[in-house]
């Protein structure tokens, strides 16, 4: 099936975040956007979901604008999804230091989500070929960096990305037999003992 053109971003709102801010949710969209458009059945069978519960999740998604209908293939009766957008642009200032906390609860879904990944590639690490045992990776590294270093870090890694992302899409057709796709998360922020009170306290 081909995939419709899509904008490339979403920007999260106070509005729209109560749309994703579920763990449920951030999982659908994501299987949509990786795995392409799919029924509420597929998308069910994929997540290892129930149906009815995914029909509901979906409905919340096209409502917030995260996904749209798609056709149907062969002009089956089914109602299929597929993500409206290529990619989730984080909570700005604004949905953060919102009163209903929307912006901590999608941050808190990722986070979740990502754990979830991240504990299923290594109980699924036995089972790898010796060649991409090798090939997996998980660590750390402890810098120490200004506010404006840590922005620009991000931005080199973000632009590396983008470029094998590009250079993947454009050699899809040719992609060699042992390919697979594969997870690349990361996360930066100040650690515990470092990590400084910006707003005043109700005690101040």
């Amino acid at each position: 099936m081909e995939l419709p053109q899509q904008p490339s971003q979403v920007h999260l709102t106070a509005r729209n975040l109560r749309g994703i801010a579920h763990p449920l949710r951030v999982q659908i969209l994501t299987s949509l956007r990786t795995e392409g458009p799919a029924t509420a059945t597929t998308v069910a069978r994929r997540l290892n979901l129930n149906t009815g519960a995914t029909s509901y999740h979906l409905r919340q998604l096209a409502e917030y604008g995260f996904i749209t209908e798609a056709p149907s293939p062969g002009g089956r009766r089914e109602r299929w999804w597929q993500a409206a957008h290529a990619n989730t642009v984080a909570p700005d200032n604004e949905a953060l230091d919102s009163s209903e906390g929307l912006g901590i609860a999608y941050l808190q879904a990722l986070g979740r989500v990502w754990s979830d990944a991240l504990t299923a590639a290594i109980e699924a690490t036995p089972s790898l070929t010796p060649e991409w045992r090798d090939a997996q990776d998980f660590g750390d590294y402890a810098l120490a960096l200004t506010p404006a270093d840590a922005k620009e870090l991000t931005a080199e890694i973000h632009a590396l990305l983008r470029r094998r992302t590009s250079a993947a899409a454009a050699a899809d057709a040719q992609a060699p037999q042992e390919a697979a796709r594969v997870t690349f998360q990361f996360q930066l922020f100040p650690t515990s003992e470092d990590r400084r009170v910006t707003q005043p306290t109700d005690m101040e």
